[in-house]
């Protein structure tokens, strides 16, 4: 008879991760079972079949894996089953707040986004932007400081966070910016 798959549990997994994984549902045999997981960079590892209901493996996810959903299905002597979605997670940025900063100053930032615990590292192309006291508040929210050289490019920035596990984020822009011309209030006497 053809599998059919239920369900993939758990049905996430985080890049850079080997996850022990169920799959329930029906008709899986003894011998000549595979499991396959659409996509690259995920990797099935040694099939138990443990009845015909459930079979339990591993997932390994490398650190590069595409943040997709995967559909994941069971193939027997019987068939190929429907499949079932099982999704690879990572850091995700939104926002930077703000997006900009001034030339020769220090900028409190905040970036938002998901997947955003166990970050280790901020990333800003280019020279003249660092970062001090990094935070991690929540899995949704990074806090830091953006020093910003007095001569350095007034460009557009790529960042973006590294997390362990997970990889490397997507990018969000900071810009560089002129500090405001000084105003001249008043001349005594």
């Amino acid at each position: 008879s053809v599998p059919t798959l239920t369900s993939v549990t758990p049905a996430a997994g985080v890049r850079g991760t080997t996850i022990p994984v169920t799959l329930t549902g029906t008709n899986f045999t003894a011998t000549g079972t595979t499991v396959a997981v659409s996509g690259a960079g995920v990797t099935v590892g040694t099939i138990t079949v443990v009845n015909s209901t459930t079979i339990t493996t591993t997932f390994t996810i490398t650190a590069t894996a595409a943040l997709t959903a995967r559909n994941v299905s069971v193939t027997t002597p019987g068939g190929t089953s429907n499949t079932q979605t099982f999704t690879v997670q990572g850091p995700v940025l939104n926002s930077i707040s703000p997006n900009t900063g001034a030339r020769g100053t220090s900028v409190p930032v905040t970036l938002n986004g998901s997947g955003l615990t166990g970050t280790t590292t901020i990333n800003v192309s280019g020279a003249g932007v660092t970062y001090s006291n990094l935070t991690v508040v929540n899995d949704t929210t990074v806090t830091a400081a953006f020093s910003i050289t007095a001569t350095t490019g007034l460009t557009a920035r790529n960042v973006s966070v590294a997390t362990t596990p997970g990889g490397t984020s997507n990018t969000v822009t900071f810009t560089v910016v002129n500090p405001p011309v000084p105003t001249l209030t008043s001349v005594t006497p």
